[in-house]
């Protein structure tokens, strides 16, 4: 029935071609243009270009366009951008890069200040529990440029989130990070998971359904009421909890799995 109702959507609203070229061209300049390194192993490359192709997915593939009508959708495009594209850019990143980057003294220091840990997941959930205060939001739900701010503050605060992981050597304090990380998801995600009023007006406000739906479309383009009708089969508390569910499970298995990884690792050095 969705995939039925989404050939409402013309082929750009659907595939966002200035994501497709962003990523495109970091691909590029990834492979041709950034010095080669001896010790960049192939699966470095796998994991870059995988975080590449997940973070077109997350934001310019039909899951953008879903997520405007299925709050559980959103947060898996959430997920996405916050739990596993950061980690497998990052992972996949040319040093090169960053040594260039690190040698003005002010970079180094912002960058410093940002990635101590307490610093980079106050960051983190300060932005994403911000984005989703309902009244925030929904505003930002029906602007289309006001909702990508948010999307790219929510990367951007997801590689600060991941930074201090990766380059941990500590497997105590790495672990007493993913713990905090964790515990700080579960308010978020207990009132999503045992809400029993809807939260969202995006998802349920004909009007503001509306509007966040048309923002994708061409200039002038509206959608039919009866479309919009159809679009609104589902039961939005029972997505709020699926959300919570979806959203808690995701930190626990991905930060434990990480926990796990990390361990291995720190062994072998």
């Amino acid at each position: 029935m969705l995939a039925i109702m989404l050939e409402e959507f013309p082929f750009a609203s659907l595939w966002n071609t200035g994501i497709f070229l962003f990523v495109s061209f970091a691909a590029v300049i990834y492979l041709f243009l950034l010095p080669q390194e001896k010790k960049h192993s192939w699966w470095k490359n796998v994991c870059f270009f995988l975080g590449l192709m997940l973070l077109f997915i997350a934001t310019g593939s039909p899951i953008n366009i879903i997520g405007r009508i299925q709050f559980s959708v959103h947060i898996i495009q959430v997920v996405l951008l916050c739990l596993i594209v950061p980690p497998l850019l990052l992972l996949g990143m040319k040093r090169t890069v960053l040594d260039r980057a690190l040698r003005n003294k002010w970079v180094t220091k912002i960058v410093s200040f940002l990635v101590k840990p307490y610093i980079s997941i106050s960051i983190f959930f300060l932005t994403l529990y911000i984005y989703h205060h309902p009244p925030i939001f929904d505003n930002a739900r029906v602007d289309l440029y006001g909702n990508y701010f948010y999307l790219f503050a929510l990367f951007a605060a997801g590689l600060l989130l991941w930074i201090p992981i990766i380059r941990g050597s500590n497997w105590t304090r790495t672990l007493i990070y993913h713990a905090i990380s964790i515990g700080m998801i579960f308010p978020l995600a207990g009132i999503l998971l045992f809400s029993k009023e809807i939260m969202y007006q995006a998802y349920t406000d004909l009007t503001t359904f509306t509007q966040a739906l048309e923002v994708c479309l061409p200039a002038g383009a509206e959608l039919s009421p009866q479309v919009v009708l159809q679009l609104l089969p589902f039961e939005p508390v029972a997505e709020q909890q699926l959300s919570g569910r979806i959203l808690l499970a995701s930190f626990l298995i991905v930060l434990t799995v990480s926990s796990v990884m990390k361990r291995q690792v720190i062994k072998k050095v």
